[in-house]
């Protein structure tokens, strides 16, 4: 059961799935951020449509009588989550946010019977009296990567323009306040100017979110020389594999995939000392860390990295040694899906196959 059609909807009918769409009303499409800026009228329009929602699902899950129920993020858990909670079907959440969400984080641990999160930081936003009273439902699993999807295949650098003695820095994701892009941007400025050789990828798509618009808008330094935006791209494992470091430099983050994706095509991280980056890369070893909004911190590990070619071939390669034995994909989903299967009160599965690239 999904909310809206999509690749993997397409994917899982190919296999022969049955999947059933429940479209959300239009007031809960819209991006999480706008709904906590309503107003009380607005906020009374959206309940009335949450409550019909949870009625048209509550519907059909007695009709299907499904052993579990797997959410990806807290709106299907609060709709989803609720019909299915009134029946007596257990609720599995992966958690992958650290970003609170006021008084909303405290329906998530009750609604569940398992909360696995990608990283420690993400269970500082349940209240603490929460965090003990149902530390049996708390696990952390970190999301995960396969290291042969992103090794086996060749980089575009060329095609993309860039030289042998360029030093490419990456940034992937998309491009709003939370990923920080401004403060990448600050930091590398005076060394875009100075330094032929310093260039900027920045992949990742833009929102048409209204918050993310005004911060758009500020990226001024989008013209700096050596900067290349390419917009939201599905040739993420060639464009990784053809920058030299990647930066996360992120105001909130629960752990950020591509800080592994990186870590797997063996290129060192330079992430922001928040959240889950903090936990994923080893200061100094597999990357370098900085105080979050700290450009100066910044400027100085993009120098780092320029001024040291083996040190960046030395923490890529560390990286990916850390990937292959903490971060394994195959490991993470069936941790998962047991913990899924136990909730539905079923024995693990012994024959879990690894999902293709």
């Amino acid at each position: 059961m999904v909310p809206a059609p999509g690749m993997f909807v397409d994917r899982l009918m190919d296999e022969g799935w049955n999947v059933r769409t429940i479209p959300y009303p239009e007031s809960l499409t819209r991006y999480g951020g706008e709904i906590y800026r309503d107003g009380i009228g607005k906020r009374l329009f959206v309940l009335r449509d949450t409550v019909k929602y949870i009625s048209l699902v509550r519907r059909e899950l007695k009709s299907i009588r499904p052993a579990a129920i797997f959410h990806n993020d807290l709106r299907g858990l609060l709709t989803v989550g609720i019909a299915a909670k009134s029946l007596g079907i257990p609720n599995v959440i992966w958690d992958k946010l650290n970003k609170p969400h006021g008084i909303l984080d405290w329906f998530q641990l009750p609604l569940v019977r398992h909360n696995p999160m990608i990283s420690n930081p993400v269970a500082e936003k349940y209240p603490a009296w929460q965090r003990r009273w149902y530390r049996d439902r708390i696990s952390v699993v970190p999301d995960g990567v396969d290291s042969n999807c992103f090794q086996s295949v060749a980089p575009i650098r060329d095609q993309l323009g860039y030289q042998e003695s360029d030093v490419v820095f990456g940034i992937f994701g998309t491009v709003t306040h939370r990923k920080a892009h401004d403060v990448l941007l600050d930091a590398a400025a005076p060394i875009l100017k100075s330094s032929e050789n310093a260039k900027i990828l920045v992949v990742g798509s833009w929102t048409d979110a209204e918050e993310d618009e005004a911060f758009q808008r500020t990226l001024n330094d989008r013209n700096l020389p050596g900067i290349q935006f390419l917009g939201r791209r599905d040739d993420i494992p060639r464009l990784m594999n053809s920058i030299d470091v990647l930066v996360i430099p992120s105001r909130m983050e629960g752990l950020g995939l591509v800080t592994l994706e990186a870590m797997a095509c063996a290129k060192p991280v330079i992430g922001s000392r928040i959240g889950g980056i903090a936990e994923a890369v080893v200061d100094n070893e597999t990357g370098l860390l900085f105080e979050s909004e700290n450009r100066d911190g910044l400027r100085q590990a993009l120098q780092s990295m320029i001024n040291d070619p083996a040190m960046r071939r030395q923490m890529g390669e560390a990286g990916r040694l850390r990937v292959q034995t903490h971060y394994n994909r195959e490991e993470k989903m069936r941790t998962i899906w047991n913990l899924i299967l136990d909730a539905a009160g079923r024995a693990p599965d012994p024959f879990f196959e690894e999902l293709p690239c």
